[in-house]
């Protein structure tokens, strides 16, 4: 770990030289305390948060919203985010709400523009979101991740929905699904809205319509999953396949079929949307569509410091990652089929 005595040494001052640096003395020459600086940043080194903010008129620290840390999602994407936030000398603050509460409390939302941070990576955001307007009046750098918002100009990182959804359409149909259902996520969130939207239309387009009574609200998490499940399959006419907007949400209907003595996947298919770790196990072996969730969370991170480091020099951008099947052993022919 660096000390002041080795910044000291590669900047070739004198350690009080740092520490009047380190402590916003006026009177250092500018080339000097870039110097420092300069040496601090490649060295690893800051004495505290409080120092460097006094240096930069920063905080050096990012928030990341996140609905819970219930979904293995959100933590596999934060320790991403967390890394590249750490690498570049910034510190993460994280926050939890869940999507009803707009994905973060006012109380929350105050704090975050006091200076407390210096800009948000927003995984909770609604469609509607009130919050992304605090935000962008404020002049907080902002950047939204898997959500996505109505009409406001504002950084996007996103997963192709469509060509997801799609696929999956496409490989049900092929296997001879004719009762397909939907676990769709939360009605009020841009990945809820637009898997229904997309997933309904590639199955009409394959002449397979999406009964909307196989379709269904809910939060993403194994419960869910689980309720709506077991409603689905106590159905008089149950489904031979389910959707699902997450893993998480398709464990719980895996076990649903196990409580009801089904087989995985010879009468029932099942298929997620995340591709978390676990989802690879042997003992899981969910069909799944991938995300890149570690590039979507470098793109990110990445996103919002150069936000940061240039506020006036970037206009807004929509970044949209690819997706594909990863077929495992939840998925396969229909029940008539075999």
């Amino acid at each position: 770990m660096a000390n002041g005595y080795d910044v000291a040494k590669a900047a070739g001052v004198s350690q009080s030289t740092v520490s009047r640096v380190f402590r916003g003395d006026p009177l250092v020459a500018p080339r000097t305390r870039d110097a420092v600086l300069g040496a601090a940043r490649r060295l690893g080194y800051a004495p505290n948060a409080a120092a460097r903010a006094l240096t930069t008129s920063r905080a050096h620290a990012v928030a990341v919203v996140t609905p819970d840390v219930v979904n293995p999602l959100y933590p596999q994407e934060i320790t991403t985010l967390h890394e590249e936030f750490r690498s570049a000398g910034y510190r993460t603050v994280l926050l939890t709400r869940g999507a009803e509460t707009d994905g973060a409390a006012p109380s929350d939302l105050e704090a975050l523009r006091g200076g407390t941070v210096d800009g948000v990576v927003f995984a909770a955001a609604t469609v509607e979101s009130t919050a992304v307007d605090d935000f962008l009046e404020s002049g907080m750098p902002l950047v939204l991740l898997h959500r996505d918002v109505d009409g406001r100009e504002v950084d996007r990182v996103l997963v192709d929905d469509a060509a997801g959804c799609r696929i999956v359409a496409e490989y049900l149909a092929g296997h001879g699904h004719r009762r397909i259902a939907l676990l769709a996520g939360h009605q009020d969130t841009s990945s809820g809205r637009e898997r229904t939207r997309f997933f309904a239309a590639a199955l009409d387009a394959l002449g397979r319509p999406l009964d909307p009574a196989l379709t269904r609200w809910g939060s993403h998490t194994h419960a869910t999953g689980l309720a709506h499940g077991l409603e689905l399959l106590d159905a008089a006419e149950p489904p031979t396949a389910v959707l699902c907007g997450s893993d998480i949400v398709a464990y719980g209907v895996l076990e649903a079929a196990h409580q009801r003595g089904l087989r995985v996947p010879e009468d029932l298919s099942v298929i997620g949307f995340d591709d978390i770790a676990m989802s690879s196990w042997s003992m899981v072996g969910l069909t799944t569509v991938h995300q890149p969730l570690e590039a979507m969370g470098k793109a990110a991170a990445e996103t919002l410091l150069h936000r940061i480091e240039h506020p006036d020099s970037h206009v807004p951008r929509r970044q949209v990652f690819d997706v594909r099947l990863v077929e495992r052993a939840t998925a396969g022919p229909a029940p008539h089929s075999h």
